[in-house]
């Protein structure tokens, strides 16, 4: 009787090894949060690395935002490039930079003493120690100011800043607050006490702004967003030049209903002229005490 033929024996096939997903180096980060922000429609240029100088002839940016194949032959070239946005209204941003090492957290609390607490927006950590606070752009030029306050500087158009994940020259990186990365949250209005204002060392409390900023304010009134620090700065300006208190509350009250739009209600306002008089209050009460 014939022998079946016999079947070849049966490869077994060994699996390969799964390979571990390949972290992306630096400059594909890099790159990567270029093309995000260019997507913000913010005008990305390259800086050179852990350094705060563009490396790019970027005054032409000041007008155009780069294309994503532009973007990508400078980190071709340059692939451990820092990044910088160009601000003003061809990113439609206002950042404000505060340098805590030459005084700036003291002048952001007098500054939100005098006019209220800054909105929640967009912010980032410095690789220094800062704090860059982003801003919608008003829709109308806003100027560099370098010394706005003592350690604050206000980046307008025609300025730029670094931006995460750059490293700076510390070999820190740059990052986004928490809960505070565009798309986490939204840009606020920027304040038009900040936009008018003219501080310089010293002067907060006792200039304060020229009389073309309350002038502004009072006739062109505030949208949804800046009512609360408009109400808060006018009321600290009446308060200082010693109107009696019962007549700013008067006063607000009816300024709100003609110049912000749209209104606070009643309650909202008379909360703020209140929380500012108890502050003036008090700050009368310090210097009284100091006083031989």
């Amino acid at each position: 009787m014939a022998k079946s033929p016999k079947k070849p024996a049966e490869k077994t096939l060994e699996k390969t090894p799964k390979q571990p997903a390949r972290k992306a180096p630096a400059e594909d980060a890099n790159l990567i949060a270029a093309l995000e922000y260019l997507a913000r429609g913010w005008s990305v240029v390259p800086v050179a690395p852990r350094a705060k100088r563009p490396i790019v002839r970027w005054e032409p940016f000041q007008h155009k935002t780069p294309g994503k194949a532009q973007l990508r032959r400078w980190f071709e070239r340059w692939p451990d490039a820092n990044l910088a946005v160009v601000t003003g209204g061809i990113s439609g941003l206002v950042v404000v930079d505060i340098d805590p090492r030459h005084g700036g957290d003291q002048s952001v609390n007098a500054l939100e003493t005098r006019h209220g607490q800054l909105p929640q927006t967009v912010e980032s950590f410095t690789g220094g120690g800062g704090r860059h606070i982003y801003f919608a752009h008003p829709g109308r030029e806003v100027r560099n100011r370098v010394g706005l306050a003592p350690g604050i500087d206000l980046r307008g158009d025609g300025g730029v800043i670094v931006v995460p994940p750059s490293i700076h020259p510390s070999g820190r990186r740059y990052r986004w607050k928490r809960s505070r990365a565009p798309g986490d949250v939204p840009l606020a209005p920027l304040p038009i006490w900040l936009e008018l204002s003219r501080f310089g060392a010293g002067d907060e409390t006792s200039k304060g702004h020229p009389l073309a900023y309350w002038r502004a304010l009072v006739r062109t009134g505030v949208k949804n967003g800046e009512r609360n620090s408009a109400i808060a700065s006018l009321t600290g300006h009446l308060l200082w030049q010693s109107v009696d208190s019962d007549i700013v509350l008067e006063l607000m009250l009816a300024w709100n209903a003609q110049r912000c739009d749209p209104p606070l209600d009643d309650d909202e306002v008379i909360k703020t002229v209140k929380s500012i008089e108890k502050t003036r209050k008090r700050q009368a009460s310090l210097h009284d005490a100091k006083t031989p």
